[in-house]
């Protein structure tokens, strides 16, 4: 996704290009997916922060609380660090450089989705307010009703 900004996307680029170049030189690279987090980066975006609160409704979509996607994050990086047979780890052979990113992906139901994130943002975000503004709609038609019963003379 680039919806955060072509630097935001060179930057992960360059960050993927830099862990492969370490890797092939023999160093341990753990370079995980994180799964979408609503960190205060993220949510000071308004559209972000509401497209976050409408996910839910797109299984298996899932939006984590900054803690939790810190402690599995830290949970598979001791895994890379320790594991010998990790791909973190250069001894271990890969078919192709980009599996790297792949095997201990925390991925958030972002890849076993019917959908792709860039396609249901603004879904999301009409979800969030339909459930928001529900109560009001509720309310105002219920006034309408009434006041249109006052007016035929029904009550």
């Amino acid at each position: 996704s680039v919806a955060q900004g072509p630097n935001y996307a060179m930057a992960k680029r360059m960050q993927h290009w830099r862990a492969i170049i370490a890797r092939s030189k023999g160093s341990i690279v753990s370079s995980n997916v994180a799964p979408s987090t609503s960190t205060a980066s993220v949510t000071q975006n308004r559209t972000f922060a509401w497209a976050y609160e409408g996910m839910p409704y797109f299984t298996p979509y899932e939006i984590f609380a900054p803690e939790t996607s810190k402690s599995v994050m830290i949970a598979i990086l001791f895994h890379d660090i320790n594991n010998p047979t990790s791909v973190a780890n250069p001894k271990t052979a890969l078919a192709n450089p980009n599996q790297l990113f792949a095997s201990g992906s925390f991925h958030g139901g972002v890849w076993r989705c019917a959908y792709e994130i860039d396609s249901i943002g603004e879904c999301s975000v009409i979800l969030y307010f339909s459930r928001v503004a529900a109560p009001y709609v509720l309310a105002a038609g219920g006034l309408g009703l009434a006041f249109g019963a006052k007016y035929f003379g029904i009550v």
